[in-house]
């Protein structure tokens, strides 16, 4: 039930760390493990159910709401699915045709803020015990990066979360913060033990 932040300057190589837990590619030395599980012991289908992925950028494909959100739950009601988009904040996607509003080509569009909710709203229906976020503010103004970091603090509870960032808003409340640099982990521990220490976490944030 951790929450652990891997910040980092562009290029470092953190949606790589991503892209090896999700299995885009294995390891050429060593392993990753799952619960004391190689990783590349898991099925395409476990893994699948293991790991919720909210990804930096969000494509839709042109389909109403429902069938956009039962691809994370095919066996969910509309109840459920109504109730999670409250949950994260797009209740107003309910207006006018709820669940059957049109999204993508051809039907409504959605803000960068929508999108990345609509992300989230998935990654919960999914309901794995593992939930991987790629850069989930980047790109947004201020205040919507404020009300997703606000949603991801709320939602992320009972949950192992895996973020990957290069800003530091929000994370304090994360339990351990990696920062890496060209491919290596230099430093790790809590907000509170990487500022004592006054490393590559401090200066990051005495440039704010």
């Amino acid at each position: 039930g951790q929450r652990i932040a891997i910040l980092g300057r562009t290029g470092c190589g953190k949606s790589t760390l991503l892209q090896l837990l999700t299995r885009a590619w294995d390891p050429q030395q060593g392993e990753i493990l799952f619960n004391d599980v190689p990783l590349s012991g898991f099925s395409e289908a476990a893994l699948r159910k293991t790991v919720s992925v909210v990804p930096q950028r969000v494509h839709l494909f042109s389909a109403t709401l429902r069938d956009i959100l039962l691809l994370a739950a095919p066996d969910a009601s509309d109840d459920t699915l109504r109730a999670m988009l409250e949950q994260v904040g797009l209740h107003k996607l309910l207006e006018d045709d709820g669940l059957n509003s049109w999204l993508g080509e051809g039907g409504r569009q959605l803000s960068g803020g929508e999108l990345r909710r609509l992300a989230i709203a998935r990654a919960l229906l999914h309901d794995a015990p593992l939930m991987l976020l790629d850069e989930p503010t980047e790109g947004l103004d201020a205040t919507t990066e404020s009300q997703i970091l606000d949603l991801l603090a709320n939602v992320m509870k009972g949950k192992t979360v895996l973020m990957v960032t290069h800003r530091l808003r929000g994370l304090v409340n994360f339990d351990q913060i990696i920062v890496m640099d060209n491919g290596h982990i230099i430093e790790q521990g809590s907000q509170a033990e990487l500022l004592a220490k006054q490393g590559r976490y401090y200066q990051f944030k005495q440039r704010l």
